[in-house]
């Protein structure tokens, strides 16, 4: 072969490389090809064809834009409402708060719809006892609610405590607990 081919396939020298591009500068740039190369080259782009990107992915980017948006102007609405109308916490009870009854009230919704039909079980149940016996029994009921108001009145003030809130579903169950005993059948205790 060449000398010239030989020396650069050794190590190139920095003198040869820069030999090198002086050649490379020095070629014509109009050099047509000795045949038609596009055929070949359309055949090796067909044996691989470009990866298509789906068509859906611009629809799915503007549904996730329209999710975000409406998911920003959500905690917008939630972060104004939860200010109140002042713009200061604890001064105004926020929208949602108006709108919807507290947990409280739920439960006292749900209490008082369990506990007046048990008083007029109790009340036709335990009707043939004696006066003073009645007396006792609706004195201990109605220390009961009194409990239960005043634990109502707790919570009311300090929502977060869940050492009243527990008190107050205990005093719930005694006195349904109470309610529910039928006191004119002799008791069987050892």
């Amino acid at each position: 072969m060449n000398d010239k081919t030989d020396k650069m396939n050794d190590s190139l020298s920095p003198e040869w490389e820069m030999q090198l591009a002086r050649e490379v500068r020095a070629l014509d740039r109009d050099i047509e090809p000795s045949r038609n190369l596009w055929p070949g080259i359309e055949r090796k782009i067909e044996a691989y064809p470009q990866v298509k990107k789906p068509e859906y992915s611009a629809s799915w980017l503007r549904f996730g834009m329209a999710a975000s948006v409406l998911m920003a102007f959500s905690a917008l609405i939630l972060t104004v409402a939860d200010l109140g109308f002042d713009g200061s916490r604890g001064n105004t009870a926020s929208l949602f708060e108006q709108a919807r009854p507290s947990a409280l009230e739920t439960m006292q919704v749900e209490y008082l719809k369990t506990r007046a039909p048990l008083v007029e079980q109790f009340t036709e149940t335990n009707r043939s006892l004696s006066p003073e016996t009645l007396e006792e029994l609706y004195r201990n009921i109605e220390i009961m609610a009194q409990a239960r108001r005043d634990i109502e009145a707790q919570v009311r003030t300090d929502p977060t405590n869940r050492r009243l809130v527990e008190q107050l579903m205990r005093i719930h169950e005694q006195e349904l607990a109470l309610l529910k005993q039928d006191f004119s059948q002799p008791s069987r205790s050892m």
